[in-house]
């Protein structure tokens, strides 16, 4: 019999799912719209569980979607200006999806997302989303039939975790995705917090938070010593003591896997959680323009592709899925306490 169980539950008024580990008391929420992470809750060393997500608090959270607490963001990630973009010789005009009034983070957050598949083993559990419900006419502006899965994996205190894109239309369709969440490690906030970026580049943003033009948006990570968290530095000058960041990290340097990996380490309880990523950039936002909690846990991003990538000329291939194509993007987190 498997140490993994799997409960249709209920978010308010939302549909939901729980993936638990039965052994360790470990478990994680999620919601059916836009394939939602609400918590991942784990055990300490006392035995009590603590939800290393900072995730939407309620059900009146979760439908204002304030701050995208662990969205998943698709079929294209934080930011394009005025919502207009270049693709495959066309101009279109996207329009925001309400709550929201800006275009920003997708869509699919919306999307209520249907249980395609669930698999319990010894080893793990694990439950596939799909939503059908991107097609031409549906969302302004995005022209395009895609499917898109979501796949979660939990496997004792690591999370794994899966994008797909499959363009079932006949033309080309452009795509970029990434996750939204919010970690923390105890309630004490975030500033004794030490950081492990190993990245050679940091990505220059105008005042709106669009990378430069061209070549201008690549900065070398050692002209940038605030935003310069990689692990050759020593611990102390890792610490985020105060600094306010809202920035993506590129050229991350790999495992020999084709992962990267980027951390978030307490001091004080010894609590480590490490992101790893297949491939892309990392968003790190210390959350000062939040409304509410604002600087009480981080956003560790792990994207396909830094903002504004429909209309920047270095991702047009990549950004295109052919007919009959798909787009993966994986990713996983662990939790780790060595104290």
């Amino acid at each position: 019999m498997s140490k993994y169980t799997f409960l249709e539950n209920k978010f308010g008024g939302y549909r939901s799912v729980l993936l638990s580990n039965e052994s360790s008391g470990a478990n994680f929420h999620i919601a059916q719209q836009g394939a939602t992470a609400l918590n991942f809750m784990l055990p300490l060393d006392s035995g009590k569980l603590f939800d290393v997500l900072d995730g939407f608090a309620s059900p009146e959270e979760f439908k204002v979607g304030g701050g995208a607490r662990c969205w998943i963001m698709a079929p294209f990630s934080n930011r394009i200006p005025n919502g207009i973009y270049k693709f495959d010789g066309n101009i279109y005009q996207l329009e925001a999806i309400p709550p929201g009034d800006k275009v920003i983070h997708g869509f699919i957050s919306q999307i209520p997302f249907e249980i395609n598949n669930v698999e319990i083993n010894n080893r793990f559990i694990e439950v596939r989303f799909l939503t059908k419900t991107i097609r031409p006419g549906i969302f302004k502006g995005y022209p395009f039939a895609i499917d898109i899965s979501i796949k979660y994996k939990l496997q004792d205190s690591e999370l794994h975790i899966q994008i797909a894109a499959e363009n079932v239309g006949e033309s080309k369709a452009p795509f970029a995705t990434g996750w939204h969440p919010y970690f923390k490690t105890s309630e004490n906030g975030i500033e004794h917090l030490v950081l492990s970026i190993d990245a050679d580049s940091v990505i220059l943003l105008d005042q709106d938070y669009i990378p430069l033009s061209g070549n201008l948006a690549y900065g070398n990570i050692e002209d940038f010593p605030p935003l310069d968290f990689r692990s050759s530095l020593t611990a102390h000058q890792r610490v985020l003591n105060g600094r306010a960041i809202d920035n993506y990290y590129g050229k991350i340097k790999g495992d020999g896997n084709g992962y990267f990996t980027s951390s978030i380490y307490d001091p004080d309880n010894g609590l480590k959680i490490s992101l790893f990523q297949k491939g892309g950039v990392t968003l790190l936002y210390t959350g000062d323009s939040l409304a509410e909690r604002q600087r009480r846990s981080i956003a560790l991003e792990p994207l396909q592709f830094i903002t504004n990538a429909f209309n920047r000329e270095e991702f047009k291939k990549d950004i295109t899925i052919l007919p009959g194509q798909k787009s993966v993007f994986e990713f996983a987190l662990s939790v780790f306490n060595n104290k």
